[in-house]
């Protein structure tokens, strides 16, 4: 058997072209034709053309050492809605501190922009991050509004911070919400509640291949001293009273002891039924914010799954993956169950 390394200047004597057209193919480097790149990728395999781990490795110290003269960016796509963006929604503030964190330790400069609702936003993106250079970009907790971004991917290594609802192939990497969910029903059972209500909302259940009612319904199912109650699903659109009234007799007809929510205006929902918080209720939340909401609860990590997210996406840059995956990966991460004032251990005679 002929021993001898099959090397890049063999394939590209085979496919008739120049080595240098070779590396851009087995990079997948899309300044070259989609055909041209397969061609040679598929003769590559036949004759059985391996990269060299010391080459690889050599390759990469160099491109380290360069990187003061041309330090590689990402781009961080995040929701806009208005002007002092993040102030509203703390897991996006989250997120983008912990790709920050891991762009600095990483060597990578993070450029951040914000996406509209518009069906032009993929297009416009497009133009903008190829104009700058960017070759990787995360797409980070896009508002549930936004039905579509269609993008130049193959141009791209790219991968998705939830955004679920976009239906993008691109690998993911997410909160574990049927986890976090399962986690609050066991420690709520743990402080004595038994009638458990889980009130979500309707659109970022849906969008997120509804974890929050399978976390619930499993969490039941493994505790048998509780009792199942129907999930609550509320839409943004119903008019606060009509909403206030709708959990007010959810409660009532089910004799809910705790209720379980997503939403951090829960708590002031409940005070404008009428219960009186903890006394009437206990309060947890799904995802807390030191801002507002309940104080007991899960603290979801946020600033992990934007970490992770730039340290995924490091990789498929690096490889020169780009565009969408035929069999994408979800990486979850999981988060942390907190006591507070808003939910107290269940006292016998409540």
């Amino acid at each position: 058997m002929n021993s001898r390394r099959i090397t890049m200047a063999d394939v590209a004597r085979e496919a008739r072209v120049h080595q240098t057209t070779v590396s851009l193919a087995l990079r997948n480097d899309p300044r070259l034709p989609s055909a041209t790149r397969d061609r040679i990728r598929a003769l590559a395999k036949e004759m059985g053309y391996r990269p060299d781990p010391m080459l690889s490795a050599l390759n990469s110290y160099r491109s380290s050492k360069d990187g003061a003269k041309a330090q590689p960016s990402m781009a961080f796509l995040v929701r806009s809605r208005n002007k002092r963006w993040g102030s509203t929604f703390y897991a996006d503030e989250q997120f983008l501190k912990g790709a920050r964190r891991a762009c600095e330790r990483l060597g990578y400069r993070l450029v951040v922009f914000q996406v509209g609702n518009s069906a032009a936003e993929g297009s416009r993106l497009t133009r903008i991050i190829r104009s700058r250079g960017i070759g990787g970009l995360v797409v980070a907790g896009l508002d549930n509004t936004l039905r579509s971004l269609d993008m130049e991917w193959e141009h791209f290594s790219a991968l998705c911070i939830e955004s679920q609802h976009l239906r993008l192939s691109l690998h993911t990497v997410g909160n574990n919400q049927t986890a976090v969910t399962r986690t609050a029903i066991s420690r709520m059972g743990d402080l004595g509640y038994r009638r458990i209500g889980l009130t979500v909302g309707e659109v970022e259940e849906a969008s997120l291949g509804r974890p929050f009612s399978a976390g619930y319904l499993v969490g039941v199912h493994e505790n048998r001293r509780l009792v199942r109650v129907p999930p609550l699903l509320l839409r943004p659109s119903d008019e606060e009273g009509t909403r206030e009234a709708t959990i007010k007799a959810w409660v009532l007809r089910h004799k809910v002891d705790a209720v379980l929510s997503n939403w951090s205006s829960m708590p002031d929902m409940l005070r404008s039924a009428g219960f009186r918080i903890p006394q009437d209720l206990g309060v947890a939340t799904l995802d807390y914010s030191p801002t507002r909401g309940a104080i007991a609860g899960i603290r979801q990590s946020h600033e992990l799954v934007g970490e992770r997210a730039v340290e995924a996406l490091s990789l498929l840059m690096k490889t020169n993956q780009r565009g969408q995956i035929r069999l994408p990966n979800t990486t979850l991460v999981d988060g942390i169950w907190q006591d507070g004032p808003d939910l107290p251990p269940r006292q016998s005679s409540r």
